[in-house]
């Protein structure tokens, strides 16, 4: 094994014949080796001291080395001495030869004795050197046996305020958590609860979705989001929330990552300004709220075409806005609760806001308990619930599965099995009584349904094929576009089918077609054909934005809901063949009862209308 020596302040390397090889004239240590944890990389960086021979002026005098300028680099530069000529410049000299580099590394390395710091980047919990589980936040580290400052946790400046340690003095545990508590009857219960539930989730581990409050300016929204936001931080206000909807998406991206296990307020999602504008509302919400339901971040690519780290929120997004995010995807990973004016409490909520430092409190005592209890399995790649509360999780979804959305059952047992969570955990830390504790999650079970009963109002104002048959049917009564009847003449109740009449004099009413022809009605069968292509142009003009789907998935949609009656399965499409005004045409074939409550029918019947058209309504 090769020897290395230092000499009159340079490197030697010490051959098998106990030759001297010069490496380098100069001398290099790693004096501190810094790890930044930011829950997906570690990065390394490297404090490196050197010295050099100082000019001999007196042959008598032994003369001071000279030290050389403190160099800190990513440890991935090291081994590469480029910053050796960057920094100390071209007095110090690393000497020629195959494997000197190689060499003066291992030289460098053997003589160092680094101070080993560890800087954690990101919140949440995480293992310390011995294994054990902590809880990072600004103030350091929540170990079982209470908080530990001496971990480094350096956050971004938005999330500075997430300190568990930045506590009011002499504030006792259980009356920290009465405050918590009486957030509850802050509003209306459904509303209250899956917002108090909504706290504690993403400490039990990861969530995938967010939750949305919304209602018009002065219901007290930021007020009561920002006394949800204290719990983890008591100088957190109104004035001081974590992020908003004004910000760009990889900035929201990024502060949702290192918010981890905790909860993050985006407030004011207000779409206004130029479309543009309002477009990129949408988009970033889109973006951050997918990322949160599919807990995961969109893969990127470096400039040197390597991929890039993908942030995603690993806390739970709690968002505020006199509007909510569009797209029946979105909402679908979303609980929207709805706050109207008069239903705060301002007594109460006067009261909370004087206690706001205690909520903190409530946080940091669940959490050292949790340590040992329920805190999430951490591995390699993230954390995960432990297997009891997920077991719960899915015994409260199988009971709740037919509430809305496929996603909506899971997201009422995971706030309904955090609820039970807590509160088990109150009654051991003697902070409520079993009695109580029964009678509250009763009530946060009832509550936490009743809200997501109401979420299926926001799903079906978002769903492409509402959408689509809304805007089809606006088309047609706006005269935008007009059906015919199948043998291509005026139909019954033309009115609503995109005619105008023209001429009510006589014994009969003549009518004119408004708009292209998208398709024919057979109201005895209650179908309607339309023509595909025209249809979704014309639901596309009525919809604008509003319809986000192409044409090909608005078809799977339609057939997958059910609206289409009939399809080709021989030719494995959606249309199908029918003969209509004379000519053979692929349709989609779908319950003309989808569009119209009633089959009114005209005294004259179609009979009539073909045999005295005479071109009338072909415009």
């Amino acid at each position: 094994m090769a020897e290395y020596r230092i000499l009159d302040y340079k490197t030697f390397k010490i051959d098998e014949d106990q030759q001297q090889i010069a490496l380098a004239n100069f001398t290099a240590q790693i004096v501190k080796e810094t790890r930044t944890i930011d829950g997906i990389k570690t990065e390394t960086v490297l404090t490196i001291h050197g010295q050099q021979p100082g000019e001999r002026k007196n042959p008598n005098i032994e003369p001071k080395p000279i030290q050389l300028p403190e160099v800190v680099i990513d440890a991935s530069e090291f081994q590469s001495f480029a910053w050796v000529m960057r920094i100390w410049g071209t007095r110090c000299v690393i000497y020629p030869g195959g494997s000197v580099k190689e060499d003066l590394r291992t030289a460098i390395q053997l003589d160092s004795k680094p101070e080993v710091r560890e800087i954690f980047g990101t919140m949440g919990w995480q293992k310390n050197a011995k294994g054990n589980k902590m809880y990072l936040h600004a103030g350091g580290a929540i170990k079982a046996d209470g908080n530990d400052s001496r971990v480094k946790v350096a956050l971004p400046p938005e999330l500075a305020r997430f300190n568990l340690a930045d506590i009011e003095d002499g504030t006792m545990l259980e009356e920290a958590f009465a405050s918590s508590l009486r957030m509850i009857d802050l509003g209306p219960k459904e509303v209250m609860w899956p917002l108090w539930a909504t706290i504690y989730a993403p400490v039990l581990g990861p969530v995938d979705f967010a939750v949305h409050l919304t209602g018009r300016s002065g219901t007290y929204k930021s007020e009561i989001t920002s006394l949800m936001q204290a719990h983890f931080g008591g100088t957190i206000d109104a004035r001081h929330l974590p992020a908003s909807w004004s910000s760009t998406a990889n900035a929201l991206e990024a502060q949702a990552h290192f918010a981890a296990n905790a909860i993050m307020v985006i407030d004011d999602f207000v779409p206004v300004g130029t479309s543009y504008q309002v477009k990129s509302y949408q988009t970033n919400a889109d973006r951050l709220i997918r990322g949160q339901g599919n807990q995961a971040g969109r893969a990127r690519l470096s400039d040197a075409a390597s991929f890039k780290s993908a942030y995603y929120p690993r806390g739970l997004i709690v968002s505020t806005g006199e509007d909510t995010p569009e797209g029946h995807s979105v909402r679908a990973r979303m609980l929207i609760l709805e706050l109207s004016p008069g239903d705060i409490d301002i007594k109460v909520l006067t009261e909370a806001q004087k206690k706001r430092g205690q909520l903190t409190v409530a946080m940091a005592g669940f959490i050292a308990d949790a340590v040992d209890t329920v805190a999430p399995e951490i591995e390699p790649t993230g954390n995960r619930v432990t297997t009891d509360i997920r077991n719960r999780i899915d015994e409260i979804r199988d009971v709740l599965i037919t509430i809305g959305h496929s996603r909506t059952p899971t997201m009422l047992a995971r706030l309904i099995a955090t609820v039970e969570t807590v509160l088990q955990w109150a009654v051991a830390a003697e902070l409520i009584t079993e009695q109580r504790r029964e009678s509250l999650v009763d009530e946060a079970t009832q509550s936490i349904m009743a809200a997501g009963l109401k979420q299926a109002s926001y799903l079906e104002s978002a769903d492409p094929v509402a959408i689509l048959l809304n805007a089809i049917r606006q088309s047609l009564m706006s005269q935008h576009s007009h059906v015919r009847s199948m043998s291509g003449g005026v139909p019954t109740s033309p009115e609503r089918l995109g005619w105008t009449a023209v001429n009510m004099s006589g014994e009969q009413t003549k009518y004119k077609a408004g708009g292209v022809t998208i398709g024919w009605i057979d109201w005895d069968e209650d179908t309607m054909y339309l023509e595909a292509d025209l249809a979704y142009a014309a639901a596309k003009r009525e919809a604008g934005q509003e319809l986000t789907i192409t044409k090909g998935t608005a078809w799977k949609r339609l057939k997958d809901s059910g609206a289409l009656i009939r399809t080709d399965a021989g030719r494995q499409r959606n249309t199908v063949r029918v003969t209509a005004d004379g000519h053979t045409r692929n349709v989609l074939a779908m319950r003309a009862s989808d569009f119209f409550e009633t089959k009114e029918v005209a005294e004259d019947g179609d009979e009539q209308h073909d045999e005295d058209d005479d071109g009338i309504g072909h415009e």
